[in-house]
């Protein structure tokens, strides 16, 4: 579902009121000749903007933000808007590209891009955990920046495990197991307060195998149902640098993954039971989104890209024919599911891409509502 950053942020910027330069597009620059390529995609990203009517000090502006460096790894893209000469939003979108290079000048930009990279609200820890205590970053879902990191260094006196037999040796075992304890049991306390303020919904644990048995241990139960263990020792020198990163890709698809299952089951049982919270055919979703009735939008934007919608100025923010306008400016004619999502983001409501095949009927739409609609008219047909 939406991230609610996203529509914080871009609400105002869908409203129309400045006229916007935007450009989405992968900018990973792990190629031979990085400076070359940048000032050759700069160079393609001014002319193209020029010609689609885009102002040369807006076009100029963004092609120069498009291939600053992003401070993150490849794959890597980028999503810009640029209003009366200034940068508005800039977002650093690290994972493969979600969609095609994009770019155009007018009322409305194209919010779906951004939406596919941060499909979720989702604040998650990443943990690498050694019997000497070890440490947790902090991101945000589609963020390339670190949120917060913290390391937590215990004792490190007789961490070795003992070799060699005797009372002794189990003695001084037994105390190593108690040192090993008490630094994880630091790092557990840091990480339980740092989910509780954060509100994470997922912490990925690595390392040292033992250490992460004991860290399990001291985690509160709230934090131990959010974990997704990592079986390697990324702390290890053999450790493959890119082990990490793979597993937390995994098991965020996995929360995505999850989230999208359970808005399609939500939108399924009530479509099941008929109780007028939930539709599914176009004429029901066009107007409860013109009602400012829509909960949650999931949207297969593929289903509809054979359609064009009216984005309006005002609400009802979207229209399949000018007399639907209700009064409002009309702005632009854009591609369905564009303006049906910037109808969704403009009513607060959130926003779910799935797959036509796995939503009910065969229109691509379907939506939970915030309050039932009404019983149908004798005779009527809202599809």
């Amino acid at each position: 579902m939406t991230d609610t950053e996203v529509g914080d942020s871009l609400a105002p910027l869908l409203r129309g009121d400045r006229p916007t330069t935007w450009a989405y597009a992968d900018v990973s620059a792990d190629r031979e000749d990085p400076r070359g390529w940048a000032d050759s995609v700069a160079t393609a990203t001014l002319d193209a903007l020029v010609q689609a009517g885009a102002p040369v000090d807006d076009a100029r502006v963004l092609a120069e933000e498009l291939v600053a460096p992003p401070g993150v790894p490849a794959p890597v893209s980028r999503y810009v808007l640029v209003q009366g000469g200034e940068v508005v939003l800039s977002e650093v979108l690290p994972g493969p590209a979600k969609a095609a290079d994009a770019l155009g000048h007018g009322p409305v930009p194209d919010a779906l891009p951004l939406l596919a990279h941060r499909p979720v609200d989702l604040t998650f820890l990443v943990v690498e955990v050694g019997r000497d205590g070890g440490g947790f970053r902090v991101y945000r879902f589609g963020h390339g920046e670190v949120q917060r990191e913290q390391q937590v260094r215990g004792r490190t006196d007789t961490l070795h495990e003992i070799q060699g037999g005797g009372w002794a040796h189990k003695r001084m075992q037994s105390h190593t197991e108690e040192l090993w304890r008490q630094n994880v049991g630091e790092l557990g306390d840091a990480i339980d307060s740092a989910v509780r303020r954060h509100r994470a919904g997922l912490v990925v644990v690595a390392g040292d195998i033992r250490a992460r048995q004991l860290l399990e241990l001291e985690l509160s139960e709230e934090t131990r149902g959010l974990l997704s263990v990592v079986p390697t020792d990324t702390r290890a020198p053999d450790a493959a640098d890119d082990a990490l990163v793979s597993q937390v890709e995994v098991a965020l698809a996995r929360v995505v993954a999850q989230r999208v299952h359970d808005a399609l089951d939500l939108l399924r049982t009530h479509l099941g039971r008929g109780d007028g919270t939930a539709v599914s055919r176009v004429g029901e979703v066009f107007a409860a989104l013109a009602a400012a009735q829509v909960d949650t939008l999931l949207l297969d934007p593929s289903a509809v890209d054979d359609r064009t919608l009216l984005a309006l100025g005002d609400a009802p923010w979207v229209a399949t024919a000018p007399e639907e306008a209700l009064g409002a400016e009309v702005l632009a004619e854009l591609p369905a599911a564009s303006a049906l999502a910037r109808a969704a983001l403009l009513t607060d409501a959130r926003v779910v891409l799935a797959s036509a095949g796995a939503l009910p009927g065969d229109t691509g739409l379907g939506a939970l509502l915030r309050w039932p609609v009404g019983p149908a008219r004798p005779g009527t047909d809202a599809g």
